[in-house]
């Protein structure tokens, strides 16, 4: 594999990448974690503080918020990456501007 190749296959994982983390940010952006319905094994159901919101139905914030948290930790590793992926192809040698004329 030539060193245009390499260049082109690391381009395309950058932009992979960069896909990858703009989905998983959309996601953590409208995900809701539903509340629960479950009780114990003497029939208690649980206390839980819901918010009712007229587009998205009741939720439980902070359920809601953590798995926000863990979605963005996602969308920040592949945008990590993305960025770390670019930087390797600016610096491969090959595909230079051409001088601009004058």
């Amino acid at each position: 594999m030539n060193l245009a190749a390499i260049k082109a296959w690391v381009n395309i994982a950058a932009a992979v990448a960069a896909l990858v983390a703009a989905g998983l940010w959309w996601k953590a952006s409208t995900v809701v974690v539903r509340p629960t319905e479950e009780t114990d094994r003497d029939g208690w159901q649980s206390a839980q503080i819901t918010v009712d919101h007229e587009s998205t139905g009741p939720f439980d914030p902070f359920l809601t918020g953590i798995k926000q948290s863990q979605m963005n930790k996602w969308a920040a590793m592949a945008a990590s990456l993305a960025a770390l992926l670019q930087g390797i192809g600016l610096l491969l040698p090959g595909d230079e501007c051409p001088p601009t004329p004058h």
